[in-house]
């Protein structure tokens, strides 16, 4: 005799009210009856009769596989609920192979608060819902689908706009279980906002610090917060309490925005020390993003972008967004004003600042000055070098050389007189 599913669900419907007990009683029955003019070749290999710590496939769920399905048919699989009726586990469909092999996954989710052990019928249904054969199946999960301690955040709620810097988390758990919650910080790392333990009664409280957000980070204009909850008891993590995660938002951000500055220190400099690697142009900045890239662009006074040695991998400070290093000019230097602009690869915060380039200064020509270390005068200019001699006293000798000269003279021409 065959039993069609109708019929069947007819059953278990007045059956719900007597409780589990007499269902336990009634699904080998189910299961005898309708394999009683069967053949045997429809088989469940996964999960085997009596198995225990079934290992999760999805939440609430495990996969069943067997064999011996015919072209046509496909599996169901009844099993008792919380309240004692039965409900079809099945979802997603099956999957056969040519050779009558199959798989399924099942949902458990109506089991009892901490209950494992499912107590289920796995079924050959033909293609107008008549039960071709039945196999009783009992095993045990590893994870309740509905835990005794479910975990769970009570606050906040998703989408929650707190006013606090330092709110207070709640919820629900396994007690005496470790609960940590983690954020995503600045420089683009992990840390973490706080930790404590469930208590006895099964809820915990933690304050929290998100005072490792970036600078004005937090608010629901800059996307809010991603809070992931985890919880671990004596190191391991909790069966079936997968992590939850919550995005809520600051009213205000923890970490006040820092005000975005530029400086050249100083704001005049000669063509000389632009283009020196040592010198250089020397710029601080203030209100970047902890460890975002930085972009350098100069214009020049005839309005063209000129070309910066060591503008390319630039990083803001990793703790407070500041910014502090030296640029240098090359090529062709003009004189005149410059604007530098900073801008945030990240943060996309950008400001300008401008500078003044002039000429070298030349050093003035002093004939015979300058601390001894005068200039040659230019040929034919009359003027002689500075040896450093002083010609006095040849000025003398010369001049009393001429004056004898010139007496005897005199005397020689008294004498022809």
């Amino acid at each position: 005799m065959r039993t069609s599913h109708s019929t069947r669900r007819s059953l278990s419907s007045r059956l719900a009210f007597i409780g589990t007990a007499v269902v336990l009683a009634v699904v080998p029955v189910l299961a005898s009856a309708a394999a009683a003019n069967a053949d045997d070749s429809f088989a469940v290999t996964t999960p085997s009769q009596g198995q225990v710590d079934v290992p999760e496939y999805l939440p609430n769920t495990a996969q069943f596989a067997g064999a011996g399905l015919s072209a046509g048919n496909h599996v169901d699989v009844q099993y008792v609920t919380g309240d004692g009726s039965l409900h079809t586990a099945i979802y997603g469909g099956n999957t056969r192979a040519d050779d009558g092999s199959w798989t399924a996954v099942a949902n458990f989710d109506l089991l009892g608060v901490g209950q494992t052990q499912v107590i289920s019928t796995v079924e050959e249904v033909a293609a107008d819902g008549t039960v071709v054969q039945s196999r009783p199946l009992v095993f045990t999960l590893a994870v309740a689908p509905n835990p005794a301690n479910p975990f769970t955040v009570t606050t906040p709620y998703v989408t929650e706009t707190i006013d606090s810097a330092t709110p207070t988390f709640t919820g629900t758990g396994e007690p005496g279980a470790e609960i940590v919650i983690t954020y995503g910080a600045r420089s683009l790392t992990t840390a973490e906002a706080g930790r404590g333990i469930v208590g006895a009664d099964g809820t915990f409280s933690i304050v929290t610090d998100f005072s490792r957000l970036e600078p004005g980070a937090g608010t629901q204009a800059q996307g809010g917060v991603g809070a992931i909850f985890t919880e671990t008891l004596n190191g391991e993590a909790v069966p079936g309490a997968d992590q939850q995660s919550i995005l809520f938002y600051f009213a205000e951000a923890p970490v006040p925005l820092i005000p975005l500055t530029l400086t050249v220190d100083p704001s005049s400099l000669t063509v000389a020390d632009v283009t020196d690697p040592d010198k250089g142009v020397a710029i601080t900045a203030t209100g970047f993003s902890p460890n975002e890239g930085l972009t350098a662009t100069l214009t020049g006074p005839d309005g063209v972008a000129v070309e910066l040695s060591g503008a390319g991998g630039l990083f803001a400070d990793d703790e407070d967004g500041s910014f502090a290093d030296r640029l240098t000019l090359s090529g062709d230097v003009l004189t005149g004003e410059y604007t530098l602009t900073l801008s945030g690869n990240r943060s996309a915060r950008i400001i300008s600042t401008e500078f003044t380039v002039v000429a070298n200064p030349v050093t003035p020509v002093t004939p015979g000055g300058n601390g001894g270390n005068a200039v040659p005068a230019p040929t034919g200019s009359g003027q002689l070098a500075n040896t450093g001699f002083d010609a006095a006293p040849l000025g003398a000798l010369a001049g009393g050389l001429l004056l004898a000269g010139l007496v005897v003279a005199a005397l020689r021409r008294r004498a022809h007189v």
